[in-house]
């Protein structure tokens, strides 16, 4: 994964904040497989009727992200 994408993703977890997935195409977002984390329980994602896709880190996410 990019490591930008790690970053934003760490940082939206220590401020307890959803981050909009439209916003990450930049970073390469589109070439992870969501599904793939979410079944390692290492992200969750919801969809928002105004923002779409929103992802945060679960704690075992930022951990395992945070090496």
């Amino acid at each position: 994964m990019n490591q930008s994408l790690v970053k934003i993703l760490l940082k939206a977890k220590e401020l307890n904040q959803w981050v909009p997935a439209k916003f990450l195409a930049k970073y390469g977002i589109q070439k992870v497989n969501l599904l793939n984390l979410e079944d390692e329980d290492l992200i969750l994602t919801k969809k928002s009727k105004s923002d779409g896709v929103q992802l945060k880190l679960t704690l075992k996410g930022y951990h395992y992200f945070n090496k």
